[in-house]
């Protein structure tokens, strides 16, 4: 089996195949920046992307493998997800969902982890935007099945399943796709540089996926404005319209990011866990269905490990221990 990238030949044997067609969701072909895929070894569910990535140091990560788009680290109670494109301005490519996918259920697995942190390689960008040449290679290779199972989506759907407090270290400039990942986290913490906006319209885009985030954040009138002229606002503006919770200055950020994680590690991990169930579920209920929820929601949690702990601590004047995540159900 052959694949040419740029004029280079690979041929894959049966182990090789196996092995680099294990990793992720089904992909397209991949746009390569600075020239194009001339042929693409399909199979039923994975082109072999690493292979292609790893030719001639080229692909859309800049030679780097699927792992190393993003960078997964554990700094205390808390799992770091990094887009490690900074070259790119920390541009979004197919690729890099994956990853960023399994970062997040590695996390929900570890009873140890308590939260999780996303961010952007480097002081510029937290994610500028989407990989134009990979987007344009899709374009003209036509419709795809592929275009219906858009891995963002697939993301969006790892983290509405996540119980776990996930926060935004918004480092520099979110764009594009970059203001769909920041508008998935529960919280987000932003440099002062950075600005914010989805330019889609300027390239004959619209930011359609990232919408149904965004349109439950982001005053309506604001948003048709942002959406129709794809003009970005400053961090200011994205504190003020409760696209961000605080803006600090870049020398100031990380101090602001673990304070913020402090007043989150010491409470309840099961209610918190619950609270974010709750608060999903409801949104698109009507107000009797919520009370309804609520009501019910509250009563099992009345019945917690957490919940019998929470009371003894405060009655004891003591800090709970609260029991392992993830031990009851």
């Amino acid at each position: 089996m052959t694949v040419i990238i740029l004029g280079a030949r690979i041929t894959a044997d049966a182990e090789r195949e196996d092995r680099v067609a294990r990793s992720a969701d089904a992909l397209a072909a991949l746009g390569v920046r600075g020239g194009g895929v001339f042929a693409v070894l399909m199979r039923n569910d994975r082109p072999f992307a690493e292979l292609l990535l790893a030719a001639q140091g080229l692909g859309a990560g800049g030679g780097r493998t699927m792992s190393e788009l993003v960078l997964s680290e554990v700094r205390g109670a808390a799992r770091w997800l990094t887009i490690n494109r900074p070259r790119h301005q920390n541009a979004v490519v197919w690729e890099l969902f994956p990853p960023l996918m399994e970062g997040i259920r590695a996390a929900s697995r570890d009873p140890a982890i308590r939260a999780i942190v996303i961010t952007g390689a480097g002081e510029r960008f937290f994610c500028g935007g989407g990989d134009l040449q990979h987007d344009r290679v899709r374009s003209e290779r036509g419709l795809a099945p592929e275009w219906l199972t858009h891995p963002i989506v697939q993301l969006f759907r790892v983290v509405e399943d996540c119980g776990l407090p996930i926060v935004a270290r918004v480092n520099g400039h979110a764009m594009a796709p970059g203001m769909s990942l920041l508008a998935m986290c529960d919280l987000a913490v932003a440099s002062e540089r950075a600005m914010f906006g989805v330019p889609e319209v300027k390239v004959g885009l619209f930011p359609g996926l990232g919408l149904a985030y965004l349109q439950r954040l982001v005053p309506q009138r604001r948003l048709v404005e942002l959406v129709l002229t794809g003009e970005p606002m400053s961090a200011q503006e994205a504190l003020a319209h409760g696209l961000v919770n605080y803006v600090v200055p870049a020398a100031e950020l990380d101090a602001k990011l673990q304070w913020l994680l402090g007043r989150l590690l010491d409470k309840s991990p099961e209610a918190q866990r619950r609270a974010k169930h709750a608060m999903k579920a409801m949104r698109d209920m009507t107000l009797a269905q919520a009370f309804a929820h609520a009501n019910a929601n509250v009563s099992l949690a009345l019945l917690t490990e957490d919940f019998r702990e929470g009371v003894a601590a405060f009655s004891d004047g003591r800090p709970p221990l609260w029991p392992p995540r993830g031990t009851q159900s």
